[in-house]
């Protein structure tokens, strides 16, 4: 993840893009859908798809984080724990 925040911060965005998504597929297939840390890579993906103004494609990534979130409060987890990430 911090490799892909790198080359985000770069304005590097379609190798950030690809990085996150990577990221996102190792972490289901260990972690599984529902783990915290993967929803934070789901978060990390839109976020970044976001910001090349991939609109259509950031909201479904979000509307999948919010499907495999089992609880309410499993989202306003994953947001802290993404701001967290972000400032280390």
């Amino acid at each position: 993840m911090n490799v892909a925040t790198s080359l985000h911060q770069q304005g590097k965005y379609t190798e950030a893009e690809a990085m996150h998504k990577h990221t996102l597929q190792l972490k289901e297939k260990v972690l599984g859908k529902d783990h915290p840390d993967t929803l934070v890579s789901m978060n990390n993906l839109a976020e970044s798809l976001r910001q090349q103004r991939k609109y259509a494609e950031a909201e479904a990534i979000h509307q999948r984080a919010d499907l495999n979130s089992e609880h309410p409060q499993d989202r306003l987890d994953t947001t802290a724990r993404k701001k967290t990430k972000s400032r280390t």
